[in-house]
């Protein structure tokens, strides 16, 4: 294999072997020894070897950068990484003991190949693809090539998601591959190239059609007798130019079925255009033979014909692909805007993916903001809609984040770029859907296995229909008519749509109303719920937990509360008609500035409720040491005060610290009430608790009733006590729940529910509560926002709206039930339409309308989707 530099790994000539630099004994990557090891690698005149396939790989993509090599590899970053990450100059393997110069084990080096770091992925934008066949038969092309790791090909918005090994094959490469089956292939979005392809069929279409309607008219004078009187001699100089406008039909509008069928056979598969190329060439074909033997019974028409209810049909499904996609082409053009960016001389635009992170750059009314950014001068209100799909006014002000996608409405920005490119949220947003759109659901996987196989046993039904007609005495015309109309009407043009259509679809749709699809299996196991497990905090409750009191054990043991708003500030003192007691006021702001010095450096939110409120107060607090958190329960650490504990009831219990009997009680009351506490405590006891309030999110109740209505078991879970989730359970009508769950506990839950022969679906923040939403059969990431890409979850509900569930049910089901739709529509016709076929009562021109007719009927009932969807929204409870 050689690389663009001259550079090989496998053929490496005596004559370099001999021009081998100085300290040949040594790896040329990491310097270590590298005397008797088998990888080697000629470049740049010379012979280096290294001492494992890691060292091997890592030096040829960097002596392959476009850059060119580096002066120092070592310094590289992709050197660094894969050095701290232990995938060069580890594992390998010991040199023979004789010596012997010995081969690379594939599977170790195709292992190390593999890590993360080598390989890159490439995003190549397909023309000319017409069925599923085509995505098949360009993966399992790709997947034979040296270097390809992975390839998933989306036919519904022609593209392929291909990861690879740079030094092993090129971009170029991969999409010369493409180019050699008969497709179109770049390696970026093109409009013009598409909209020139779309050209291309409608010219196709266009001229095919008012041939073919020429063909028509004179095929219907002859089957109708309507020249007869002209005499035999006149009526057979009609047959010729139903040939000169037949011939153009076959070869010029459809060449490109044509071209793909040829494609496909050379690369021995045989994708749906094969039917196609067939039926019309054999229709062309016959008629050819039998107009030079003077017949009049002349196929043209057919032939014709079919080229031209192919062409609309694709035509038609050009369309709807083109609909269906518009939200993943949306978010590409608002990904490729350019910004203004402001300079000495005035402005000037730069694209958005030249953007850094700190640059400042302006917005005016009307911009669509292409980054996740900052802002550092201005007000406006922007709409977020078309990425999370609340089409509503949003305030922003200096400090506030903006997401990527937005729109500013009104007024003028001055930005600061805090994520660009792939880690910018619209970017990784476009990634999750095209991954959704490319990746496959078992139906999916099912109708392609039937596709596949239904070709070939279509040629043999066909081929059998014709010869057992031959054998039977009857006569050729008839058995070639059969024939023929067997190879058109069984065309698997409506099941090669049937699924994908109805999947980009149901991706658009959700991506326009806040859902994003991650998995598009979950589309099918959503509907097949029975069970949903609510975690409590930031999904049904608003997660906007305000620190309200502090209660403190007295001596003697006694619980008394003080309000946060009565502490008053150092120096100041609390309002004496309010709350009279001055020590009462410095032990809580000891307690707050003790617990507040452990808490800074835990990330739980209710650690930043207690930070927060003590910035609030200015009250100072100490450095912590030794810091150490359990899993969710709790945290401890260490500060100039001493050693302080923060956690659960059970927590505190388990450090040692004795809880009053009063001090309990009082906890109790207020958890009772829906409140959360947390409680603190050094030198063996319990010190007291904070309180904390949290609410119930509007349309909570309205969301709980309507599953409960769907006959769906409802649980609630939450790491807050058992009193305060079950508090909040018995206020939203939900009646199972567990309190006190760890997350480790919540996903046991789903396990155990799932033991029951329960299909489990959880919904979740998608951080905190990942184990569970993996357990899950669905996993549901509520008010994802921006952690889209670092959740365990297969649906990222994108606002903090509940309604959010019941969007995603009324989606998920529609969708199954319209896939299911279309594979009855399509096996049915065929079922139907086959032995009409082999009976001989369908000839075929009204073979080939019924196959129109049958990706027609799929086609139109995918639509149905939005329509239906749009209406069941309006009709919401909530």
């Amino acid at each position: 294999m050689y690389d663009r530099n001259g550079g090989t790994s496998s053929s490496i000539s005596e004559a370099a072997r001999e021009e081998r630099r100085p300290g040949a004994g040594a790896c040329s990557l990491c310097g270590l020894p590298a005397d008797s090891s088998p990888f080697e690698y000629a470049a740049g005149g010379a012979v280096h070897r290294f001492c494992c396939p890691g060292c091997l790989n890592v030096f040829q993509i960097l002596y392959n950068s476009p850059d060119g090599p580096p002066e120092n590899y070592r310094e590289t970053e992709l050197y660094k990484a894969c050095l701290a990450s232990g995938l060069i100059a580890r594992g390998a393997a010991p040199p023979p003991r004789d010596g012997t110069a010995r081969r690379p084990d594939p599977a170790r080096t195709l292992a190390a190949e593999e890590y993360e770091g080598l390989s890159k992925d490439l995003t190549v934008r397909i023309g000319g693809m017409w069925c599923t066949a085509c995505s098949w038969l360009i993966e399992e092309t790709l997947r034979k090539t040296a270097g390809v790791l992975d390839v998933r090909v989306a036919f519904l918005n022609d593209l392929a998601l291909v990861r690879y090994l740079p030094h092993r094959v090129s971009p170029a490469r991969i999409l010369e591959r493409i180019s050699k089956l008969g497709y179109g292939a770049s390696s970026s979005h093109d409009p013009l190239r598409e909209s020139q392809e779309k050209r291309d069929l409608f010219l196709r279409l266009g001229i095919s059609f008012i041939l073919t309607m020429n063909i028509m008219m004179i095929s219907f004078a002859l089957y109708f007798g309507f020249i007869e009187e002209l005499g035999e001699g006149a009526v057979r100089l009609f047959s010729y130019p139903l040939w000169i406008l037949a011939t153009p039909v076959v070869f010029y509008g459809g060449y490109p079925i044509l071209r793909r069928a040829f494609y496909g056979l050379a690369n021995r598969s045989l994708p749906m255009d094969v039917l196609i190329a067939f039926g019309s060439l054999s229709a062309y074909g016959y008629s050819v033979f039998m107009l030079a033997g003077g017949s009049i019974h002349l196929y043209f028409d057919t032939a014709a014909m079919l080229v031209v209810l192919v062409l609309l049909g694709r035509y038609i499904e050009m369309q709807a692909r083109e609909k269906v996609s518009r939200g993943i082409d949306e978010l590409c053009r608002l990904a490729g805007a350019k910004v203004r960016l402001p300079s000495e001389t005035g402005e000037r635009w730069i694209a958005a993916e030249a953007l850094r992170p700190g640059d400042e750059f302006l917005t005016r009314a009307g911009d669509g903001i292409p980054v996740d950014a900052r802002v550092v001068r201005g007000s406006a209100a922007v709409d977020e809609s078309a990425v999370t799909g609340e089409a509503r006014p949003v305030k922003k002000v200096e400090g506030d984040d903006v997401t990527g996608g937005s729109l500013l409405l009104d007024g003028e920005l001055r930005l600061s770029a805090v994520r660009v490119g792939p880690d910018a949220f619209l970017n990784r947003m476009i990634a999750l859907m095209r991954e959704a759109v490319a990746g496959k659901n078992p139906t999916e996987h099912f109708a392609d296995r039937v596709t596949r196989r239904l070709v070939p046993s279509v040629l043999l039904l066909a081929t059998g229909t014709a010869l057992v007609l031959l054998l039977g005495g009857a006569p050729g015309e008839d058995a070639m008519l059969r024939a023929l109309s067997v190879l058109v009407i069984t065309c698997p043009c409506a099941l090669g749509i049937a699924v994908p259509l109805a999947k980009v679809n149901a991706v658009s749709i959700g991506r326009a109303n806040g859902i994003l699809f991650r998995d598009p299996t979950a589309l099918e196991k959503i509907g097949k719920l029975d069970t949903l497990v609510f975690d409590k905090t930031g999904t049904l409750t608003e997660g906007n937990f305000s620190l309200r009191s502090v209660v403190l054990r007295e001596d003697p043991p006694t619980a008394a509360a003080v309000p946060l708003e009565d502490t008053g500030t150092p120096g100041a003192g609390p309002p004496e008609s309010v709350f009279p007691c001055p020590e009462r006021t410095g032990r809580v702001q000891k307690a707050l500035r003790r617990v507040a010095a452990i808490e800074s450096r835990s990330e739980h939110f209710l650690a930043k409720a207690i930070v927060r409120k003590a910035g609030e107060l200015r009250i100072p607090f100490e450095e912590a040491t030794d810091f150490a958190s359990f899993d969710g329960s709790g945290v401890e650490g260490t500060s100039p005060s001493g050693r302080t504990s923060v956690g659960s009831r059970p927590f505190m219990a388990a450090r040692g610290l004795d809880l009053s009997p009063e001090l309990d009680r009082s906890a109790r009351s207020r958890e009772a009430e829906g409140a959360t506490v947390v409680f603190f405590g050094w030198d063996r006891h319990t010190r007291g608790f904070f309180e904390f309030g949290d609410t119930i999110r509007p349309g909570s109740k309205a969301v709980v009733v309507a599953l409960l209505s769907r006959g769906i078991d409802l649980w609630l879970v939450s790491g807050d006590s058992r009193e305060t989730t079950g508090s909040v359970a018995r206020e939203l009508g939900i009646g199972r729940w567990a309190g006190q769950t760890l997350p480790g506990e919540k996903a046991a839950v789903v396990r155990r529910l799932q033991g029951e022969g329960r299909r489990v679906g959880m919904v979740g923040d998608g951080i905190n509560d990942a184990a569970a939403l993996a357990q899950a059969d669905v996993g549901f990431a509520a008010g994802s926002g921006q952690n889209i890409a670092r959740e365990a979850s297969d649906v990222a509900l994108l606002t903090d709206d509940p309604e959010g569930m019941l969007r995603a049910f009324s989606l998920a089901t529609l969708t199954a039930r319209t896939v299911r739709q279309n594979l009855f529509f399509a096996f049915f016709y065929n079922a139907l339409a086959v032995p009409l076929a082999v009976s001989g009562l369908l000839n075929p021109l009204w073979a080939a309308f019924a196959m129109f007719a049958g990706s027609l009927t799929v086609t139109g009932n995918t639509l149905r989707i939005s329509r239906l969807f749009r209406s069941r929204r309006r009709n919401s409870p909530c």
